[in-house]
């Protein structure tokens, strides 16, 4: 199962920056060149959400834990949010805030001690920033400039508190929905690496 995952995975990301190339670090060539053990080691390291309409990855999102040597929050009550992406024909029916609520409810079942998400977005995606204030995340005054031969682009860093009684809200809210796209979209979804996702 893990060897299958990981390929949806590569698959999933490489139609990601394929089709919203300004919204990832690496260009479809660098996904390319990753070797399958790449895959294998992120789903291991990380919860990778999926929305999947029949053998198709439609969405994806990740959450993961803070670096200690880069980032200043705490890994044992704080998640990154990363790699949030929602294929182009199903934009603007909930599917993204629905995935990250999914991730949310999934962290916070895994870990009660979870307090905070946090996320960085590109200072040019306005409708992902759009997505990130609709569900709650508050823009923090932390800015990333990142220099590299594509030009400079500017992260901003989103932050949401995050609480038991937040949970079983979004836990309430989210398990309806996913049965509504169940039922009307086709979509379904699932955690990779994970029996019965």
């Amino acid at each position: 199962m893990l060897r299958s995952d990981a390929k949806l995975l590569y698959d999933a990301m490489r139609e990601a920056v394929l089709t919203s190339p300004r919204s990832f670090q690496k260009t479809v060539a660098e996904i390319d060149a990753l070797p399958s053990a790449h895959w294998t080691a992120e789903i291991r390291s990380s919860r990778w959400a999926v929305a999947m309409r029949g053998e198709n990855v439609v969405g994806v999102a990740a959450s993961k834990s803070p670096n200690p040597a880069m980032d200043s929050e705490d890994p044992a009550t704080s998640r990154y949010i990363e790699s949030v992406w929602v294929h182009p024909r199903l934009r603007g029916k909930q599917l993204g805030e629905r995935l990250i609520k999914y991730l949310f409810a999934t962290e916070y079942c895994n870990n009660q001690h979870i307090r905070q998400f946090v996320l960085w977005v590109y200072a040019t995606n306005a409708s992902a920033m759009r997505l990130y204030e609709h569900i709650g995340f508050v823009r923090t005054p932390e800015r990333n400039v990142e220099r590299s031969v594509r030009g400079t682009r500017t992260e901003i860093k989103y932050r949401l508190d995050f609480d038991p009684e937040v949970h079983t809200t979004v836990s309430l809210m989210t398990r309806e929905a996913r049965r509504q796209d169940q039922l009307h979209r086709g979509v379904a979804y699932r955690l990779l690496g994970q029996p019965g996702g």
